[in-house]
């Protein structure tokens, strides 16, 4: 009679070994999800009437409700950033702030990453946890079965309709926080009577500063950084996981997931583009 051998327990290198390539499958996963999502999104046949209703209720969770959010926080952020140039400018550092054309700097800095990065936060604080709370209930009480049963496409469903109302409202929402970022700006020197420039003036001047880089490093991040959190929203809530791990779990773990994704798109995109 064989005798059955005795699991032999993974060492420190093995352990290694197979959380490296658990991340590797997950990165590989999340890849190809994103790539597919995005080629169906530009199909027609993809937007049946429920997938377009999935779209909108969507848009109106991550556009809309975190709308708010995102004018106060651009608001915050211009009147922060042009009161530190108007302080400086007044202070010892006057001279390096004319030499160094602080302004400009201040704008470049809030078009490439100030704007992409803190509205990819809100989208993932906002919408992108209710979003895995939603699939994780769907995968564990058995309704994919169920769509697939009335003959529903779910990763149309369920995947293509929110990364693409990740991705359109990213991208509406940055350009409305860098356009509330300059108007605050604008109040703010105002208020201060540093400069006389009216607002149409003062948005004109601020346009002829960027570059064209800035012009594309924009939509570029904010259509990315939708795209991935909603791959990763996806992946994290759908893909099969330990057993136990339940909601509590996914939502945090998706969270941490998103943002260092985000950072890490945001960082390789600026280096592609600027270098």
């Amino acid at each position: 009679m064989a005798t059955a051998r005795p699991v032999r327990k993974r060492g420190l290198v093995g352990r290694i070994g197979a959380y490296l390539i658990d991340i590797w499958r997950r990165v590989a996963l999340s890849v190809a999800v994103g790539l597919m999502a995005l080629l169906r999104m530009f199909r027609l046949h993809t937007w049946r009437p429920t997938v377009r209703q999935e779209f909108v209720r969507h848009c109106w969770q991550v556009g809309i409700k975190a709308l708010s959010a995102t004018v106060l926080t651009a608001s915050i952020v211009g009147f922060g950033l042009v009161y530190q140039v108007i302080l400086f400018g007044r202070g010892e550092f006057g001279e390096a702030v004319e030499a160094f054309n602080l302004g400009t700097l201040v704008l470049l800095t809030l078009v490439r990453e100030i704007a992409p990065l803190l509205v990819g936060l809100i989208v993932i604080g906002r919408s992108a946890t209710v979003m895995i709370s939603e699939l994780v209930d769907f995968r564990v009480g058995g309704q994919i079965h169920m769509l697939e049963a009335q003959g529903i496409d779910t990763f149309d469903y369920l995947v293509v309709s929110r990364t693409a109302a990740l991705t359109v409202c990213t991208f509406s929402l940055g350009v409305i926080f860098v356009f509330v970022a300059l108007l605050a700006g604008w109040v703010m020197t105002a208020m201060s009577s540093e400069f006389s420039y009216g607002l149409v003036q003062f948005l004109v001047g601020a346009a002829r500063l960027l570059t064209p880089a800035e012009y594309l490093m924009l939509p570029l991040k904010t259509v990315g950084i939708g795209l991935l959190i909603g791959t990763v929203a996806c992946v994290t809530a759908l893909r099969h996981t330990a057993i136990g791990m339940d909601v509590r779990e996914l939502v945090p773990l998706g969270f941490m997931r998103a943002v260092v994704a985000t950072l890490i798109l945001s960082g390789a995109i600026t280096a592609m583009v600027v270098t």
